[in-house]
């Protein structure tokens, strides 16, 4: 898997143990959920940039699908609602999907192809939907709590750096 070292989702410890508990909630299932904040880019030098996603809030959905191996939010209504909501209470957006694994913190079959149909979605959407075409997805290991970050990228998943402080 590639990595991309010009893209970093940037969390608090705090927002970290809001993750965990979502988690430890849901056991022994996938926990879901939203994270909001900021994109900054940065000049790195010329035609090199880097983009840091700036976590600043958390909101654990509840899965409508009871399962340690997916997730699902189809209550559109109340999805559509947290994210109006945050977003417009202090103009963040959502950064990144948020969920766990039962055992490790890399994107399976089922996260590929939802990672793909969002990418095409948003894409195709973008001026209807409250979600930017780069989405980032973290994933939790339920077990251990490590957190890593990926995002889909010309047609592919690669991971990107978390930096939790």
């Amino acid at each position: 898997m590639k990595f991309e070292k010009d893209i970093k989702i940037i969390l608090k410890q705090e927002l970290v143990k809001e993750l965990e508990i979502c988690v430890k909630n849901a056991s022994p299932n996938e926990a879901c959920g939203l994270i909001f904040g900021k994109i900054k880019t940065n000049e790195i030098a010329p035609d090199d940039f880097q983009n840091l996603y700036e976590a600043q809030k958390f909101n654990c959905i509840k899965s409508n699908k009871k399962s340690p191996v997916a997730f699902i939010i189809n209550d559109v209504e109340t999805l559509y609602r947290v994210i109006k909501e945050s977003t417009q209470e202090d103009n963040s957006r959502v950064i990144s999907i948020f969920h766990s694994h039962p055992s490790g913190s890399y994107p399976s079959g089922i996260d590929y192809d939802n990672m793909k149909q969002l990418d095409t979605f948003t894409k195709t959407f973008q001026q209807f939907t409250l979600l930017d075409p780069y989405q980032i997805w973290t994933i939790m290991d339920a077990k251990t709590f490590k957190l890593n970050g990926f995002i889909f990228l010309d047609g592919e998943i690669v991971q990107i750096d978390v930096v939790i402080k």
